[in-house]
């Protein structure tokens, strides 16, 4: 596939996630301006959509009033959990091994969140077990919640989602 049919494929793809204001639900994620969004309130008045959104990237909230005609594209939102390995204090990035053990990822950064910063930096500091849930949504990435377990336990080499309060 040539560069220019990747580039239709991406944007077909896109326009089949199409949904009207009007259509939208509670819940729903949207992309508003590139930031990938999820609905907590909405209603319909004289023929405008007033929404209340939650960036799920950043956790601010968002309002928006447009007309009920107005497109949005549903985002494809992904969420997985890490194991928290290293913290660069240069840069405030993190590594991450995933918890099938498979791969690492170096891309991602201390949470803007002050609570769940302290959490990471805290467990990892004292040598604990931390589990970071990752939100992906419109190729970016955030840290979502954070999970301190002592180790040593007697389930320490049996790293299991189910277990992780998500």
């Amino acid at each position: 596939m040539t560069e220019s049919s990747d580039a239709g494929a991406s944007m077909a793809s896109k326009i089949g996630n199409l949904r009207l204001a009007s259509d939208i639900d509670i819940n729903d994620h949207i992309d508003l301006s590139g930031k990938p969004c999820r609905v907590i309130d909405l209603y319909t008045k004289r023929g405008l959509c007033h929404l209340h959104t939650i960036n799920i990237l950043t956790g601010y909230f968002v309002r928006r009033i447009v007309p009920i005609s107005t497109e949005f594209v549903i985002p494809d939102v992904s969420r997985d959990l890490y194991q928290l390995t290293g913290i660069s204090y240069k840069d405030d990035s993190v590594t991450l091994l995933h918890h099938s053990g498979a791969y690492t990822r170096d891309d991602i950064f201390l949470p803007e969140n002050e609570n769940l910063r302290t959490m990471m930096v805290d467990g990892f500091n004292d040598d604990k077990r931390v589990i970071v849930g990752i939100v992906t949504s419109l190729g970016q990435d955030a840290v979502y919640a954070v999970d301190v377990y002592q180790t040593g336990s007697a389930n320490d080499s049996d790293f299991v989602a189910k277990n992780v309060g998500f």
